[in-house]
């Protein structure tokens, strides 16, 4: 009876453990995909018009909080993330009408399919990007220089506000003259009434 029991036992310990120290919650195809989404969501144009990716870090990070919060979620979760990777890696076809899959279009095109996902008349397919778009671009404006561009001051979300420093000129009060208190001045006082005392 005791193998029983711990039989019983070892898949709850498993559970628990496994919650604590998260897998990858993306396939290596599926990463693929979701890392060229989030170069195309991200990416910005030159002062000439011409597309720049993001930086490779920026694309990690969004990527990487993508994997780990998909790690952490159920087995179902992340099957059918899976099927709409798919769903956005094979729909390029139907969209804008590229015979490539979307991971292999040039980042030009690949834009050109996420907006026309994001306009398009079928809410199903502005969904889908959605799916992807707002869980990795979260965590890709939660630090560095993307942080400063959302017009934040401080290096990431979990650091601490920097508050501006008091200037000179604001700092000082009235200082009390020949060791006597200084009093506030009573807004209701009529303005004679100091030399009248």
């Amino acid at each position: 009876m005791q193998d029983a029991g711990e039989s019983a036992r070892g898949p709850a310990a498993r559970g628990f453990d496994r919650l604590e120290r998260p897998g990858r919650g993306l396939a290596p195809w599926t990463r693929r995909v979701a890392w060229s989404a989030a170069e195309a969501i991200l990416c910005d144009a030159d002062e000439r018009g011409e597309l720049v990716p993001p930086g490779a870090g920026v694309c990690e990070r969004a990527v990487a909080a993508l994997d780990l919060s998909l790690g952490q979620g159920s087995p179902e979760t992340r099957r059918g993330f899976a099927l709409l990777a798919v769903c956005l890696e094979l729909l390029p076809l139907f969209v804008i009408g590229a015979v490539s899959r979307m991971s292999r279009l040039p980042l030009g095109r690949r834009l050109a399919y996420l907006e026309a996902l994001e306009s398009s008349r079928f809410g199903l397919l502005a969904m889908l990007l959605l799916a992807f778009k707002v869980p990795l671009c979260i965590p890709a404006f939660e630090e560095g220089a993307e942080l400063a561009l959302t017009g934040l001051d401080r290096e990431s979300t979990a650091a601490r506000r920097r508050l501006p420093a008091l200037r000179a000129a604001d700092a000082p009060l009235a200082t009390p003259r020949d060791g006597a208190r200084a009093q506030p001045a009573d807004a209701t006082s009529e303005p004679g009434a100091e030399g009248a005392a």
